[in-house]
């Protein structure tokens, strides 16, 4: 008998750290899991996010998309996958549900949506889905179990998670649902978290942490700052229990931590109401007892914290007799960002802890010894891992090959198909994509645009319109040093000079071109480059 198959194809999230997207192709029927943003590595001159290229879904066989869970690189590329696909099924849990909707009643998006639980079974028309409740770093993530109608395959897609078996704030990871679901396969593999793959050990579970943030919230100091991740609403509310029964005012600084206290408290994941908590302005003259969150803990420009590290909330300033928490990590590539915020405040005279002094943030990501866990419970046929920049994935890769040598374990990225045929599995390299460049009102910008950027942003510009009517002649300088402008009448005069000898008589674009080139060579040998020059001509 011919076994059902079908494909499983990363658009994005594998490689890098953000924008996971991945494709369930069956044969008559496209499913996808996720749609994020990753945001850029480097300086990309305003540009908001990027998102993963839609182009390899087909609109005539994509019916459905399944969200793990609310984090920005899961769901910020969500708006757009809706508007280009506004008839697809959103299959949700609830939390991530109001975080979403939160989200895009801004922008006017309506979507058909299924609500999901860890007991839920989801029928496609060639397979089956089973969501399995993990640990990670935010209420209501899921990993799903994929099989085939017929139980020939199965295979376990967890993006983020961690194992935390002694859970209070949540249940533990449904390891029971994994080995029921993937035991009565004939075939297995498992797609699993790379982030915090060089960690040897097990991840710090949010238990771990409860001791050290209670003896922080009984310090003597009157104002004590904290900032954290504001989608990790369990430790927000057991750092406000704390913080309630030392006596303190709790204070919320910050449109993102209040987004999520909202859906918190709508989804019954914490005790108290949005109302609970202080506004800045209600506290500013008072000199007692307070917590005060600030949202952007890795710098944002327009974060609470950073406006309150530089000195600029018109509420609260930094004092020396104040303590500031931060109880997160830093993320690779914020390190110069987090630093200068470190600085200021050490300017100010203010007490600082970090992670790195004290046990106050745990990852939500596995280390080695939560995947020993994870493969204990149930060990596959096939291993591939995902979600993570390509050294941890190769990192990932050999830890399962050198310790379970009797998996077979495979490096994939992006745009590479994993088939699964009747008794293996075969991968395929398809076109890849480059992800699409958004900014400003959620709009797509091009590469060549952004290399226009660079250039006005690196080498300034020169924008010279000349009128053949009246041989006028009008030279604008941008981003050149002052000193450029003393030599403006030079230029005018050598382009004057030139039109007049042999440019009035030819065609337009040569008499363009010719300005160009003497414009370019001009500046060259005044300022040891040339910068970006457009030619108006008016005839």
């Amino acid at each position: 008998m011919k076994h059902q198959n079908f494909s499983l194809i990363p658009i994005g999230g594998v490689q890098e750290i953000g924008s996971n997207m991945t494709l369930i192709r069956t044969p008559n029927e496209e499913v996808v899991i996720d749609c994020g943003m990753l945001f850029p590595y480097e300086e990309c001159f305003n540009i908001n996010y990027l998102i993963p290229d839609f182009s390899i879904l087909d609109p005539n066989r994509l019916t459905a998309i399944i969200i793990t869970h609310g984090h920005e690189d899961h769901i910020g590329g969500l708006a757009h996958l809706l508007k280009s696909f506004p008839d697809i099924i959103v299959y949700v849990s609830r939390f991530t549900l109001h975080l979403i909707q939160k989200k895009l009643i801004e922008q006017k998006i309506h979507f058909k949506y299924v609500i999901y639980n860890e007991h839920s079974h989801l029928s496609f028309k060639d397979v089956d889905l089973y969501p399995v409740h993990v640990n990670h770093s935010i209420p209501e993530t899921f990993g799903v179990v994929i099989r085939t109608k017929d139980k020939n395959w199965g295979a376990l897609y967890i993006s983020d998670f961690k194992v935390d078996l002694a859970a209070t704030h949540e249940r533990p990871i449904d390891l029971a649902r994994i080995k029921e679901k993937m035991k009565e396969c004939r075939k297995t593999a498992y797609f699993l978290d790379s982030t915090n793959i060089l960690n040897d050990m097990k991840t710090t579970t949010e238990g771990e942490l409860n001791a050290n943030l209670k003896n922080l919230m009984e310090r003597d100091e009157n104002r004590i700052y904290i900032t954290l991740f504001a989608s990790n609403v369990h430790r927000m509310d057991l750092i406000t229990k704390h913080a309630k029964d030392a006596g303190r005012k709790v204070v919320i600084m910050g449109r993102s931590l209040k987004t999520y206290i909202e859906v918190a408290f709508e989804t019954n994941h914490t005790s108290f109401p949005p109302e609970y908590f202080c506004e800045p302005e209600q506290v500013k003259n008072d000199d007692g007892k307070m917590l005060i969150f600030l949202s952007g803990c890795q710098g944002d420009f327009l974060s609470a914290l950073r406006r309150f590290s530089y000195g600029e909330d018109t509420n609260l300033k930094p004092r020396p007799s104040d303590l500031i928490i931060f109880s997160s990590k830093v993320i690779p590539g914020n390190e110069k960002k987090i630093f200068r915020i470190y600085n200021k405040l050490t300017e100010f005279g203010m007490h600082i802890i970090t992670a790195n002094d004290d046990l106050i943030h745990a990852s939500g990501h596995p280390g080695k010894e939560d995947l020993r866990l994870l493969l204990k419970n149930f060990t596959p046929n096939f291993y591939f891992p995902i979600h993570g920049e390509s050294y941890l994935l190769k990192k990932h890769s050999d830890f399962i090959k050198n310790q379970y040598p009797e998996i077979s374990s495979h490096l994939i990225y992006n745009y590479q198909e994993v088939i699964f045929n009747e008794d293996t599995i075969k991968i395929g390299n398809l076109d890849a994509k480059d992800p699409k460049l958004i900014h400003g009102k959620s709009l797509e910008i091009e590469k060549t645009q952004i290399s226009q950027r660079r250039k006005m942003a690196t080498l300034g510009a020169v924008f010279i319109s000349y009128r053949k009517y009246s041989q006028e002649l009008e030279i604008s300088l941008f981003g050149l040093p002052l000193s450029a402008d003393e030599a403006k009448d030079k230029l005018k005069n050598i382009l004057l000079d030139q039109i007049n000898k042999n440019l009035n008589t030819r065609d337009d674009e040569y008499f363009k071109n010719q300005l160009k080139i003497l414009t370019r060579q001009f500046y060259n040998n005044y300022l040891g480059y040339k910068p970006l020059t457009e030619i108006h001509l008016f005839s």
